[in-house]
Parts: C-alpha cells; sequence; structure tokens
C-alpha cells in the first residue's frame, strides 16, 4: 500500500489542497492520501494560527467520503516543537505494510534543501511533487543543491496537474473581511466554509492559536 504523507498547516484547507491530493491519486503513484494537519510547521513557528482541532475537523470536513483519503493527528499525538517532515516519515515506515512517500507541491521542492536532513529525506523516501504555475524546478536547480543521482530522482518525481491559483493567504484575508460568502465558497469546499463561519474562525478581532 502507497500512501502519500500530506502535510500542511490547512489554515484553512482549500479547495487546491483538494485538488493535490486528488492530482496525486489520478497520476497512479499512490494508493491513498494521507492529511497530516501540522502541530507547529518549522517554517511558521512566529505566526499565529487556528487551533489544531479547528484545522483537523475542517480536513475531515473536506475530505470525507472520499475513501481513498483519511485524516491523521499523529502530529498532535507526537506534539514535537519544532516537528520534521523525516522524523515522522521514518517513524511510518517502520511498518513494512506500508510505503509512505511525501507529496508536496513545486515551491516546496524549491526550498527541499533548506529542510531538516533534508539529503536523507530525498535518498530514503519518495517523494510526489504537485506542480505550480509560479515554480519551475528544472533538473539543474536539483544539481546545484543535492548530488546527480538525487538530483535526477527529484526532478522525476513531479507530476503532471492542473494548476491552482487558491493560497490560504488569500482565503483567511477573504474570511476577516467577511463580506463575499459566494466567493469564499468558490475556494473552500462548503463544508469547511460553513465550519469557519459557525466558529468565527479569521474574523477581525478574534484570537487564533
Amino acid at each position: 500500500m502507497r500512501t502519500a504523507f500530506f502535510g500542511g498547516s490547512f489554515d484553512p484547507p482549500h479547495s487546491g489542497h483538494l485538488g493535490v491530493a486528488t492530482g496525486a491519486l489520478r497520476s497512479g503513484r499512490c494508493d491513498r492520501v494521507m492529511w497530516v494537519p501540522a502541530f507547529m510547521p518549522p517554517h511558521k513557528l512566529q505566526r499565529s494560527r487556528q487551533q489544531f482541532a479547528h484545522r483537523f475537523n475542517m480536513v475531515r470536513l473536506i475530505t470525507a467520503g472520499i475513501p481513498e483519503f483519511f485524516v491523521s493527528d499523529i502530529e498532535y499525538r507526537r506534539r514535537q516543537v519544532p516537528s520534521y517532515t523525516f522524523d515522522i516519515l521514518e517513524e511510518l515506515n517502520r511498518d513494512p505494510a506500508e510505503k509512505y512517500q511525501l507529496l508536496i507541491g513545486a515551491d516546496s521542492l524549491l526550498d527541499l534543501h533548506t529542510w531538516y536532513r533534508a539529503r536523507e529525506l530525498a535518498e530514503r523516501f519518495e517523494i510526489l511533487v504537485y506542480p505550480r504555475p509560479d515554480c519551475q524546478v528544472t533538473l539543474e536547480y536539483l544539481k546545484e543543491k543535492f548530488t546527480s543521482s538525487v538530483a535526477e530522482k527529484l526532478f522525476k518525481s513531479q507530476l503532471d496537474g492542473e494548476f491552482f491559483e487558491i493560497s490560504s493567504t488569500n482565503l483567511r484575508f477573504s474570511m476577516e473581511k467577511s463580506d463575499n460568502w459566494d466567493n469564499i465558497i468558490s475556494m473552500t469546499p462548503e463544508p469547511a466554509a460553513l465550519y469557519c463561519r459557525r466558529h468565527g474562525l479569521y474574523l477581525k478581532n478574534r484570537s487564533s492559536i
């Protein structure tokens, strides 16, 4: 069983995230996708975020009814600050019946060399990279950051797929204004949008954790 580890803040999750996970499945290179809301992303330690429970619940809502998707609270259970992808993948792959891969966007591939134990991460685990319109990753660039063999492996890890222009930052901004919910629902599946509205998430003057 090939399981793509799809980590992120998901603050909030949106239709682009859903498209990336669906595209990975359609590529035929994974059998299912494990969505992993981050407890404390190492690259976002200084930014406030919604409580883990809210982010976890929203991801669960938008993935409901899709048998190839499931949501994991492994980051919350570990509660390591900062939490590193390498450590979690190493733990997950101790199960010989499973093969855990890493699903990231092309923007993360550009920065992969800065990740914790990046060389070992790229060497030991299969990585699936979903395209982004503003991120063109060349083999030459990867060879500047990794050995030739690893660079070639990473270059071949890039999937074909539809581009998504949605970002959590823009979605949070729209929710802060809270003046056009039709537009908000166009960016995130309706169950997550309604969850945010019901709980007053991302509104100005509301504290976020």
